[in-house]
């Protein structure tokens, strides 16, 4: 039988035209390619509407992340917002593809190319989105992938266009990720075979809500945001970084990000990714339903061509909306409030301002998977005052 890592790898060198090194998660990805490209200290531009695990693994790397500005039409970064005088500054600029809305790749590839900088894409949440012709992903150097989000697979993939990183590369892999042993492996095969039965049968939720009970889990956050000490990070950066001293920050909500997937998971992605152009109709479909409500202002730039990995929809008090369907066993995450320059503490992070308009995209905004629109929109039916538009900030 076929190596199923191997087939992950060259269905991102067909669809990307680079060389693809398939990772147990996008963090360990996204934390390599900083540790290849760029070094200690080196000042790093990123949007303040990105999750707080990808914000400590770019401290985990020795990096200073700078926070710019919003832009209120995207959620992405604003690159025409960024005062000339911060380029010369930086030696890198990630992008976010908030919810598979491009990041306006026409600025930052010249704003990169004019002073220098390594483009790095996040192409976690935009596995189908494209700008100007070309998939997110293709466009710079350095790109990393998520397959936990688009389709319900295991791990990550870094792919870059410099063949020579190769071998670099995976040294570094290899020097990262912990392979299981003994009991764990039998272990984690049994859970695996048990969350696949729970499928099969549609008692998956039932089997979650069981394994709460047995074994609750400790709150790893604080609302939508992990709770930290400015010293104690602080601390862990002095004492030379790393994946080892930022474990408890970046392992949130994935204890396993450095663990190599068992064989069964990486066989389930690679099927997953075979199947995408199906899970693609579905997410378009499902956009569609959900933008029929009218809670997506016109000014808000969708892509039309790409299949969604969050539909934003932006309404009055959020957070009753979100405990509203978790009660009824649907969860609405990937709400990243506040945003990181009001999270991140002026030790940690240098922070550029944003207009208020861009406070919708932390403030206001409900992202809903478009695989689940019948179910959002069954259950909204049993409560149908509950969604109201989100008020404007204006400019």
């Amino acid at each position: 039988m076929s190596d199923p890592a191997l087939g992950i790898q060259d269905f991102f060198r067909s669809r990307y035209g680079r060389e693809a090194i398939y990772l147990p998660s996008g963090r360990l990805a996204l934390y390599l390619a900083f540790r290849e490209w760029l070094r200690p200290a080196d000042r790093i531009l990123i949007s303040p509407i990105n999750d707080d695990v990808v914000f400590f693994t770019v401290l985990a790397a020795g990096l200073r992340p700078v926070i710019g500005p919003v832009d209120p039409a995207t959620g992405n970064l604003a690159p025409e917002a960024v005062d000339e005088s911060v380029w010369p500054g930086l030696r890198a600029v990630m992008t976010t593809n908030l919810y598979g809305i491009p990041d306006r790749m026409d600025l930052l590839e010249s704003r990169c190319r004019r002073h220098g900088l390594l483009l790095i894409e996040d192409a976690c949440q935009a596995l189908d989105t494209r700008f100007g012709g070309r998939r997110i992903g293709q466009i710079s150097d350095v790109a990393v992938f998520s397959l936990t989000k688009h389709v319900r697979g295991v791990g990550g993939v870094l792919a870059f266009t410099e063949t020579g990183r190769g071998v670099s590369l995976t040294g570094r892999t290899r020097s990262e990720v912990a392979r299981r042993r003994g009991g764990r492996s039998t272990r984690d095969h049994a859970l695996l075979l048990l969350r696949e039965a729970a499928d099969l049968t549609g008692t998956r939720s039932i089997l979650a809500g069981l394994r709460r009970r047995i074994h609750a889990a400790p709150s790893e956050r604080d609302g939508h945001r992990m709770p930290y000490d400015t010293k104690e990070v602080t601390g862990a950066g002095a004492a030379g970084a790393g994946l080892d001293r930022f474990d408890r920050w970046v392992r949130v909500d994935n204890p396993m990000y450095r663990l190599a997937p068992l064989r069964r998971e990486m066989r389930r992605t690679l099927t997953e990714l075979e199947r995408f152009e199906e899970n693609r109709r579905r997410r378009l479909e499902g956009t569609a339903r959900l933008l029929s409500l009218g809670l997506t202002p016109s000014s808000v730039r969708l892509p039309g061509d790409g299949a969604l990995f969050r539909v934003p929809l932006f309404v009055e008090r959020r957070e009753r909306i979100l405990a509203y369907f978790a009660e009824r066993g649907l969860r609405l995450d990937y709400v990243y409030d506040p945003p990181l320059d009001r999270y991140a503490s002026e030790e940690l992070a240098d922070r550029l301002p944003s207009p208020g308009a861009a406070r919708l995209w932390s403030r206001d905004v409900l992202p809903v998977d478009p695989l689940q629109a019948d179910r959002f929109l069954s259950l909204l039916k049993r409560s149908p005052g509950l969604l109201s538009p989100a008020a404007s900030d204006g400019g």
